[in-house]
């Protein structure tokens, strides 16, 4: 009896070893190998290669054409009531000899912002005017040269900076505005549109990036990345000057 009672015992406490052991010996089954794992994911994350075709760039009408046959006017002009607070500095040959032709090389800002930024600090640098998609402000009076451009060519230019824009429509406009204000002081000036960014720096239209290049001074750019981001470029822009230019009363002042 006793040796039965003995079995018994044994198979009972086999059994229960058993029934704890095997929940453990089920979780290491199912647990996976987290290093194994990491190291597969880390292979795999560094053998992935970049997409081998990049995104074709927007394709934008033509911007020139869209103005005109839009018949899209210029913008109201302003004049700011503290041009006159600015310094007074004579044209080398008594009046400005052609147009510079800028951008302001930043984004979020609004032409307000530009001009108060331009007021508050023009003892660095400031310039005629400013325009955007929906307005012309003046901001120096014509009359005298400005700092914009580098001290070589600013004795000799009436300067002009476009404000950021970020749709087709408010960039032609914008650049619709620029062009009618440098067709209007060319003729004001008795003075043709023709582009210097091709003669070596020599003619009446002239992008900074030109007067870096053929003036110096400056290392500035501007316009033609920003141009270009829209499809446009200075000889669009000279286009379009002379449409405003052929378009403007032979008498305005």
């Amino acid at each position: 009896m006793s040796k039965i009672c003995r079995f018994f015992s044994v198979m009972v406490t086999l059994l229960l070893m058993l029934m704890i052991g095997s929940p453990w010996v089920h979780a290491q089954m199912k647990t996976p190998d987290t290093s194994s794992l990491n190291s597969s994911i880390t292979q795999a994350s560094s053998s992935q290669q970049p997409h081998p075709f990049p995104f074709p760039p927007v394709i934008y009408p033509n911007v020139n054409k869209y103005l005109i046959e839009n018949h899209i006017p210029p913008a109201h002009t302003v004049k700011d009531r503290r041009m006159n607070t600015l310094p007074k500095l004579s044209y080398k040959e008594g009046t400005y000899k052609g147009i510079i032709i800028h951008e302001v090389g930043e984004d979020n800002r609004t032409l307000p912002q530009w001009v108060d930024r331009m007021y508050a600090t023009y003892d660095k640098a400031f310039v005629h005017a400013f325009v955007d998609a929906n307005e012309i402000h003046l901001t120096a009076p014509e009359q005298f040269y400005v700092w914009g451009a580098g001290k070589k060519a600013n004795p000799y230019f009436y300067q002009i900076e476009l404000v950021r824009t970020y749709t087709f429509k408010d960039f032609a406009q914008s650049v619709n505005n620029q062009a009618w204000l440098a067709a209007y002081m060319l003729k004001k000036n008795g003075l043709k549109p023709t582009l210097a960014d091709d003669h070596h720096g020599q003619g009446t239209i002239i992008s900074h990036n030109a007067v870096r290049e053929y003036w110096g001074g400056t290392t500035h750019v501007d316009p033609i990345s920003y141009y270009a981001q829209w499809g446009y470029d200075m000889h669009q822009f000279l286009d379009l000057v002379r449409y405003h230019y052929q378009n403007l009363p032979s008498d305005k002042s």
